[in-house]
């Protein structure tokens, strides 16, 4: 049967990419990418010649069909995302969850992922944890995501772009957020630097034109009382 593989690839450092995503991506019949020329780069550079298409948020939907039908003339595919394991926070659910109901194969080859990156280098206890994706720019969205770091008693990963980063410190520092942070930049790659503190020693370590990718780890809270949002509106 024909088999769709979920690849990870790199977050920064090109070694650790995996000897089995390197032979699957030059075993499959094409590879399905967010950008065809970043994911060229990575092709090139491990001298693999299967053909790239994109597969993006705004495409995504509307790639779902071709890529069953290339399964279905026995065709393997390959998914991968810019960096990282596909899926988190990154285009593919669509296509899993129509792929499953179809009962098609796939397959999901471990490697890179900079949340579980970031949490191994927290330093919090990661018996439990949960991911929330990127903070919110605004809105309710927002205001829930706030909710969820007060009252977490566990560690919580997120990401945000540079750009914003210290307006998102200053929105938890103003709703009260007590938690130690740490931030994690360029994970894997030359400049990897790693902030640790409160949120009023983060913001004297951080520059207004800091560059690279972010991911943060909030520590547990250390509020005892439940927030609810609409109690608390009310």
């Amino acid at each position: 049967m024909s088999t769709l593989f979920i690849c990870p690839t790199p977050i920064g450092n090109l070694e650790d990419i995996s000897e089995r995503v390197l032979k699957t991506l030059a075993s499959v019949d094409v590879i399905y990418c967010e950008d065809t020329r970043r994911a060229k780069k990575l092709t090139d550079n491990f001298s693999i010649s299967t053909p790239l298409k994109s597969y993006f948020l705004g495409n995504e939907i509307s790639k779902v069909s071709e890529i069953e039908k290339t399964l279905d003339k026995g065709m393997n595919v390959a998914l991968i995302s810019d960096a990282g394991t596909p899926l988190i926070s990154d285009p593919g659910n669509a296509l899993i969850q129509q792929l499953i109901l179809k009962n098609y194969s796939i397959v999901s080859i471990p490697g890179p992922s900079s949340v579980l990156t970031a949490l191994t280098i927290s330093g919090f206890e990661l018996n439990e944890f949960q991911f929330l994706g990127f903070i919110p720019k605004a809105g309710k969205e927002k205001e829930e995501f706030i909710v969820k770091l007060l009252n977490s008693k566990m560690p919580s990963v997120c990401f945000t772009s540079p750009k914003r980063l210290l307006k998102d410190l200053n929105n938890f520092e103003k709703e009260g957020l007590d938690s130690e942070i740490v931030i994690c930049r360029e994970l894997t790659k030359k400049f990897e630097t790693i902030y640790r503190g409160s949120i009023n020693s983060l913001k004297n370590q951080i520059s207004e034109t800091l560059k690279g990718e972010i991911t943060i780890v909030v520590g547990p809270s250390k509020n005892d009382k439940k927030i609810d949002l609409d109690i608390d509106s009310a």
